[in-house]
């Protein structure tokens, strides 16, 4: 197995847990905005999810040698209602970002691709999404905890 197809597979085995953290997440806290001191404003399990969604489709086409314009991905976020719909925008965003990484070669992890906050090294751009949705799984675990779900909601990918 290359490196390319390890972090592909990686990037679509951690969309499919997240969904499964949003489809475990209880319908009336999908878009609730846990309160937190001082004011803080937290996001919610669908505003995350949309994040993952664009970041996903940025890394892709920055992969792809394509110069997305990140204002107007962002702009233009999805605005999800339900879980469902979440979930199928996620995996397909993942599965897009898992093409562009397979499209890669070697010689692709030592290069620099541009990037918003300045050029960024392909070993380090092919993980982002990755990392980013590894992030919001426990995000929306912790949000689960804060409104009394202490289960771990284990993905069935994971056994």
């Amino acid at each position: 197995m290359t490196v390319m197809e390890y972090q592909a597979k990686k990037i679509e085995r951690i969309a499919e847990a997240l969904a499964h953290y949003v489809a475990t997440t209880r319908v009336d806290r999908l878009m609730w905005d846990a309160p937190g001191e001082g004011g803080a404003k937290g996001r919610s399990v669908l505003d995350q999810v949309s994040e993952c969604v664009v970041s996903n489709g940025l890394s892709a086409a920055l992969l792809r040698g394509e110069t997305p314009d990140v204002q107007a991905a962002r702009a233009n976020a999805p605005q999800f209602t339900d879980a469902e719909t979440a979930n199928s925008r996620l995996i397909d965003s993942a599965r897009e970002l898992a093409a562009a990484v397979r499209a890669l070669d070697g010689s692709d992890l030592h290069r620099d691709f541009p990037f918003w906050r300045g050029p960024v090294l392909g070993e380090v751009l092919i993980e982002m999404g990755y990392r980013n949705m590894a992030y919001h799984g426990g995000q929306i675990n912790f949000i689960q905890c804060l409104y009394g779900d202490a289960e771990f909601h284990i993905p069935p990918t994971w056994t």
